[in-house]
């Protein structure tokens, strides 16, 4: 059954010109609603009863809540069964998200309803849109939200005649006029006196410090009322106190139980609308695999490693280990790019028994915390400092040398992975690499079956232009990662450095598979970021697509796919 009307009872009117006081009705699908009032003077108590009105008169097959709480004091709601989002501010991502997905219930209405009004359809008649905005001016306020400020008017303006009604709560009229024209339903509790004629066209009182009690403009012509009656002016009201909702056995609860059908061993509703979740202030370990639990399988085709979920499905987000064979991560310092490395390193022994890990150290020892926890229960290789080796030459004689962390890194390689040009190791040998019987002195590759290898490599040496350098980036990595997913080899770049080199940093993002990115993508793209993966995306479409990033988000970008998700990473 289509709805027609939507009267919410919310208190009581003192209207002396009739000598009444009728009940305060609004329509929601006739105003939108807009409530002033100082602190403590009962905006969000009349909150709390509108959506319990909502929620005894209507059902999950023609309404939909969607609050944003600026205020902190909703959270209690994010649970009811007509709630289909609860976001607060702690996080820019879900203003943005709510926004988001507004705009695309309007559209969809708009389609829907094919250019009739929301109340003059029958099948067609899309689900109603309570959205809720609790403590508008901080939303009014910060500079970082004033990008939707457009999107909030274009709902106002649009929304009520297509199945959405807006419903917001002030501290103060600054900021907010502009809006109060799409505002049928103005009230205004406890205010500074000359500030009530900003909000009602007509004369007002004095309210003192009585919580729920106010003005309003009466939007609904009250019953028994005969001959003429000005409409809109505004009148004492003293607006009602919502039922217990924190008694487990209240009467609104019981009901509440019984029309939703709450299931007392899962503790949920069995009858509910759709749901938009909402991330803990750190997604552990614990709360992914019990989100995982619950039917959000990772899908079994290739080796996929999950880092963590997604900001717009919640759908896990994984790198393929088998079919990525260069990822990067960027981002900035004490942003997590350690962390998410042992995410990753962790999710690879889970899923290959017989892998290997060679971590290669410019000497910072940034990669040392993940190695000692590897070692001891894993093939593991550490290059991070001088030493000296005993080095063997072809024809069995062998020389003290002092090497660096790179020369091991490449003498491991010849020996293990790949044959290097022997005059690039001959030096190391102490051999003439200008002698081609000298340099043909260099041992060979023994080039033997190897397991699974993960070239962790966090050096800025390999950014460097110097011709170790050079040699790694247009030789050794293009070499190995043509290979890669015959031999199963899996290049990691931990903390990915400017590369001076036009030419070298060209060959490097051409490498590229899979990026990884802990940082505000739009201004990463713009600025730092314009030679790295990220710097022919769009800085206007990023902007306007992607909130500013919160610790422990980032974004995974599936080169070869062309595919962006902004993440929440997995915090270990």
């Amino acid at each position: 059954m289509s709805l027609k009307t939507m009267p919410c009872t919310l208190g009581k009117f003192d209207i002396p010109i009739i000598q009444k006081q009728p009940p305060f009705i609004v329509d929601l699908l006739d105003s939108n609603i807009i409530l002033f009032g100082a602190s403590m003077s009962g905006k969000t108590t009349f909150i709390k009863n509108l959506i319990n009105i909502i929620h005894k008169k209507y059902n999950e097959k023609n309404e939909q809540i969607f609050i944003l709480d600026f205020g902190g004091a909703l959270s209690d709601y994010r649970d009811m069964p007509l709630v289909s989002a609860y976001f607060d501010n702690s996080n820019e991502e879900y203003v943005k998200r709510i926004f988001r997905i507004t705009e695309a219930i309007l559209k969809e209405n708009i389609k829907a309803l094919d250019g009739k009004n929301f109340r003059e359809v029958d099948s067609t008649q899309p689900l109603h849109t309570t959205f809720i905005i609790d403590n508008f001016n901080a939303f009014a306020e910060e500079a970082r939200y004033t990008s939707y400020h457009e999107k909030f008017a274009k709902l106002c303006r649009d929304g009520l005649s297509k199945g959405i009604t807006i419903v917001i709560t002030a501290g103060e009229t600054k900021g907010i006029l502009q809006y109060t024209g799409n505002f049928r339903q103005k009230i205004a509790f406890e205010m500074p006196v000359d500030k009530y004629p900003e909000i009602f066209i007509g004369k007002v009182g004095v309210i003192g410090n009585n919580p729920g009690h106010g003005f309003a403009n009466v939007t609904i012509k009250p019953e028994g009322v005969t001959g003429t009656f000005r409409m809109n002016l505004p009148y004492d009201v003293q607006c009602s106190l919502p039922e217990p909702s924190d008694l487990e056995n209240s009467d609104f609860i019981l009901n509440l139980s019984k029309k939703f059908c709450y299931d007392s061993d899962s503790g949920k509703y069995n009858r509910f609308v759709k749901k938009y979740l909402t991330f803990p202030k750190e997604l552990t370990q614990q709360f992914y695999d019990e989100f995982m639990s619950e039917g959000n399988i990772v899908s079994d085709e290739g080796c996929l490693v999950s880092v963590g979920l997604d900001y717009i499905d919640f759908r896990p987000v994984c790198v393929d280990i088998e079919k990525s064979q260069v990822v990067v991560v960027y981002g900035k310092k004490e942003f997590g790019k350690t962390n998410l490395l042992d995410v990753i390193v962790d999710g690879i022994s889970k899923k290959k028994r017989n892998v290997r890990f060679v971590f290669f150290d410019d000497g910072r020892d940034q990669l040392s915390s993940v190695y000692q926890r590897c070692k001891d229960n894993m093939d593991c290789v550490m290059f991070n400092k001088f030493e000296k080796f005993i080095l063997t030459r072809k024809d069995g004689t062998c020389v003290e040398k002092k090497l660096s962390p790179v020369q091991q890194f490449y003498i491991y390689l010849n020996e293990n992975y790949i044959e290097f040009d022997k005059r690039i190791l001959a030096p190391y040998y102490e051999l003439s690499d200008q002698l081609k019987k000298e340099y043909e002195n260099v041992p060979d590759c023994s080039n033997e079956e190897t397991p699974f290898t993960v070239f962790v490599i966090q050096s800025k040496l390999v950014y460097l232009n110097t011709l170790e350098g050079k040699r790694f980036i247009s030789s050794v990595l293009p070499q190995m990662a043509a290979v890669a997913e015959e031999r199963k080899y899996l290049f990691i770049f931990s903390d990915v450095q400017k590369i001076s080199d036009g030419e070298l940093n060209s060959v490097f993002n051409n490498q590229i598979s899979s990026a990884f990115l802990l940082d505000n993508i739009a201004e990463f793209a713009g600025e730092r970021g314009q030679r790295t993966i990220f710097g022919n995306m769009d800085v206007k479409y990023l902007k306007e697509e992607y909130a500013r990033c919160e610790l422990g988000d980032g974004y995974y970008y599936d080169a070869q796919a062309d595919k962006l998700q902004k993440t929440k990473f997995i915090k270990k």
